[in-house]
């Protein structure tokens, strides 16, 4: 094929690649993708609220659907049925400031337009991962599809169709939050008892900090109210400036600021401080910095005993000592809005100085906040007393040596944590890619808890997202899935066939809301599972590293192309999509195509029999609190900026309303695995703790081999890999690299720009070197987000592995080993 002239052919049963239609279509892309975009030019209040600011314009308020969790909402300027521009919508009143954008938001229109979108439905012709696809009828689809899907439920049950998803895009009726809620994939899955297979991504921190431990977090413009702003485990004036905003306001106010990370990132730059950390070791910093304040005497004993959990006693099992353990019998309570049933009070005991007795902690008036004490031969210890007599071995000399942090740097981050706050830490995920994470989050509850750094006005642990109230029944067309578990497991199942006591035998799988097979870590180990699996589907808006191993790819559209809302809503004013112009090409929505799968499978009735879009999203959107309170669908129609109702001057700080104890809480009565298949919970997931990573620690002996610590970044031109092949991000960073220490790179050969191979046991990359002292000496890093086609050879996630701290089952990124080399052969 010397020429292609038409880029909706490139696609059709000639054999051509996927890398061979974007070299061939690109540039043509970027001619036509820069026309759309009117130059990145963002526009005046004037064009951005009114639609008559240009003729034969029109403006429609929409939303980013960038899975950067921030969700900007948008106006999209559209002419003759296209997208020719963007820019952040104006907020109203007070809310103001918190308009946003970013680079990301500005190439939406040229995402639309990507030269990799996909166009209409596809069959492969090859062997699967070959890259040779045939043009196929929609009802060729559906038809192949249903027969497949059917078959599969007949021989071996519901539990036989998985449905494999992450982060990329939610909506009431599209897309899949917590992996199957939304009318359309929520009312399928659940009808039939399939399997979920949910994302193994952020579950560090979003089931030890925000499930287990009630932790919600400060709304993003508290940061303004902090003394002290510590950026750990991530970079926010690049990879979430919307945050970065805020940091500024503070540090206008005289804030300080602090960036802990191995990388020395454009936040660390603008730093009062910079702690350049060992991967994968923040938990024993943080112990060491507790033990310190500690023995300083820095602790703010005041809020420990009012506001935290540090003097509730426990039993010798773990459990709390409650009054009902005295004889008293707990009391009935408020309905809980989540179960619908009334709640039990069993007040938690404390031994009250005051009294010398053990009371209600309610009626205690000076708590004791250490001590071991004797009820009816039963012995009792303070929550405090236990987390600190299991923690004193992590000294700061301990830390240091772990961390490879001076003494004296733990000692002064530990006094300006205790003493020069409120301090607001943001987290983002930095902490979270280590098989050990999760920890993390148990001990920055407890020196927040020692110093009263949370509860309060510029005291934070994360910063929070809010939700807008919605009706969760409308999800349901049963009790739920057959198997709800994270789709890091899928080569367990597909060896075992079992997920506890219960059988699963995979036979079709269908991936969507997510590049699973880019953006989760083990990518040859997942592959390798899915080549087993009978049949698999790929729904996506662009032809993905996943859509690669399908054997039939869906189209889908962009968000602009779309009606939808999704609930999630970092500012006040809720997601919604409002269709700015129609689906191009063959696209249709997630539910259009699982109603047209209903239909032939004689299911239609789950989405009430081709009900309409507004009638499907009022069943989500009407609940009777949302129409109390003025809320609902009606309140975004016909123009209107719908409020999150819930977002109140209260909501700003978390005064931990979410936990149990109505306290700020670091230690775990009844830890519970997010995935429980018959594993052994450990006792230490109660406390805070500190344990090495699986594989990326220093003193593990295959070091010897692999002596450099391998972890990602993320930029301010990628979304994961929704932006992989937008021309103008591409434009400005065209390929992947790799961020090596001068240091390293004078021992091994490599020269700025050379091109080189990173590789393990498991997989390799060759990719460019960035040679920098911006990285700690035996650290790499390699930007997150690129597709396996635009690396010389192999893929980032090549050197990633399967392997998950089976309590909250978190994917580890950053949890290898690696060596590098000058890569003498290819061609680029």
């Amino acid at each position: 094929m010397s020429e292609v002239k038409d880029p909706t052919k490139a696609l059709e049963p000639t054999g051509i690649t996927r890398r061979g239609f974007l070299k061939t279509t690109g540039a043509a892309a970027l001619g036509a993708g820069a026309v759309a975009m009117g130059g990145l030019a963002p526009m005046t209040k004037a064009e951005a609220t009114d639609a008559a600011a240009t003729e034969g314009e029109t403006i429609v308020r929409t939303s980013c659907r960038g899975n950067c969790g921030s969700k900007c909402p948008t106006n999209v300027v559209v002419r003759d049925g296209k997208v020719v521009r963007v820019a952040a919508a104006e907020l109203p009143g007070d809310d103001a400031p918190r308009r946003r954008f970013c680079v990301k938001g500005y190439t939406q229109p040229q995402r639309v337009y990507d030269p990799d979108r996909l166009k209409y439905p596809m069959k492969r012709t090859g062997e699967r991962g070959e890259g040779q696809w045939e043009r196929i009828s929609w009802d060729e689809a559906i038809d192949t599809i249903v027969g497949k899907m059917g078959a599969a439920v007949q021989e071996a049950g519901g539990t036989s169709i998985a449905f494999w998803s992450s982060y990329g895009s939610y909506g009431v009726l599209n897309g899949q939050m917590a992996g199957y809620m939304s009318v359309g994939y929520g009312r399928m899955i659940t009808a039939l008892g399939a399997t979920v297979l949910g994302a193994g991504a952020d579950y560090a921190q979003i089931y030890e900090q925000s499930t287990l431990l009630g932790i919600s977090g400060n709304d993003t413009a508290d940061i303004a109210n902090a003394k002290t702003i510590m950026a750990w485990g991530g970079n926010p004036a690049e990879a979430y400036i919307h945050d970065w905003h805020y940091v500024c306001d503070a540090r206008e106010n005289g804030a300080k600021l602090i960036t802990i990370d191995p990388q020395f990132t454009a936040s660390a730059a603008h730093s009062d401080i910079y702690v350049p950390i060992r991967p994968a070791t923040d938990g024993a910093l943080m112990l060491g910095m507790a033990n310190y304040i500690i023995d300083n005497e820095l602790m703010d004993t005041d809020f420990m005993k009012a506001k935290t959990v540090s003097p509730f006693l426990i039993k010798e099992d773990g459990t709390y000592f409650r009054m009902s353990d005295m004889g008293v019998e707990p009391t009935e309570g408020p309905v809980s809005p989540t179960t619908g049933k009334p709640t039990v009070i069993n007040p938690n005991v404390v031994w009250d100085n005051a009294t010398g007795a053990l009371v209600a902690a309610a009626s205690a008036t000076d708590p004791a906040l250490e001590g071991v004490f004797d009820y009816q031969g039963q012995t009792l210890t303070t929550v405090f007393q236990k987390t600190k007599d299991s923690t004193k071995e992590y000294t700061v000399e301990k830390a240091s040596e772990i961390c490879d942090i001076p003494v004296e740097t733990i000692e002064n981050l530990a006094r300006i944590y205790a003493t020069e706050g409120p301090v607001a830490v943001l987290t983002f995920q930095g902490l979270g890619h280590h098989v050990n994470s999760h920890h993390n989050y148990k001990n920055l509850a407890y020196i927040a808890a020692l110093t009263g750094n949370a509860g309060k006005p510029g005291a934070m642990m994360t910063r929070g997202s809010g939700m807008y109230p919605f009706n969760a029944k409308a999800y349901f067309m049963g009790m739920g899935p057959g198997v709800n578990t994270t789709g890091m497991y899928l080569p367990k199942l597909m060896e075992e066939k079992k997920w506890g006591q219960k059988d699963v035998d995979i036979r079709v799988l269908w991936m969507a809301n997510g590049n699973v097979l880019s953006c989760e870590s083990g990518r040859q180990e997942l592959i390798e599972a899915v080549k087993k699996v009978d049949f698999v589907v790929c729904a996506d808006v662009n032809m993905t590293d996943s859509a690669q191993w399908a054997d039939i790819v869906l189209p889908i559209p962009h968000a602009y192309e779309t009606e939808d809302f999704d609930p999630v809503c970092p500012t006040p004013y809720p997601t919604y999509y409002h269709k700015a112009i129609d689906p191009l090409y063959e696209c249709k929505t997630d539910l259009e195509i699982l109603q047209l799968i209903a239909e032939k499978m004689g299911m239609s009735k789950i989405y009430g029999n081709g009900a309409s879009t507004e009638k499907l999203m009022r069943a989500a959107m009407d609940s009777e609190a949302n129409l109390k309170f003025g809320g609902g669908y009606d309140a975004f129609q016909d123009g209107k900026v719908g409020r999150n109702y819930t977002h109140t001057p209260a909501s700003l700080v978390d005064t931990f309303k979410g936990t149990a104890s109505q306290r700020l809480e670091y230690y775990i009565e009844k830890p519970a695995p997010r995935n429980n298949f018959g594993q052994e919970v450990h006792d230490y997931e109660r406390l805070p703790y500190y344990e090495h990573a699986n594989e990326s620690y220093w003193e593990n002996p295959l070091r010897e081999k692999y002596p450099l610590m391998g972890c990602s970044q993320h930029n301010k031109y990628h979304v994961h890999s929704q932006c992989a092949y937008t021309p103008v991000l591409r434009e400005i960073e065209p390929e992947p690299t790799l961020k090596v220490n001068a240091s390293d790179a004078a021992e091994r050969g490599i020269s700025q720009g050379d091109y080189v191979r990173v590789f393990n046991d498991r997989g390799y990359a060759v990719l460019k070197a960035v040679v920098t002292e911006g990285i700690k000496p035996g650290v790499v890093s390699i930007p997150h987000g690129f597709q396996a086609d635009q690396f010389v050879e192999g893929h980032t996630q090549d050197l990633t592995n399967i392997v998950m701290n089976d309590f909250c089952s978190n994917s580890s990124f950053y949890d290898f080993l690696c060596e590098v080399e000058k890569y003498e052969g290819g061609e680029r």
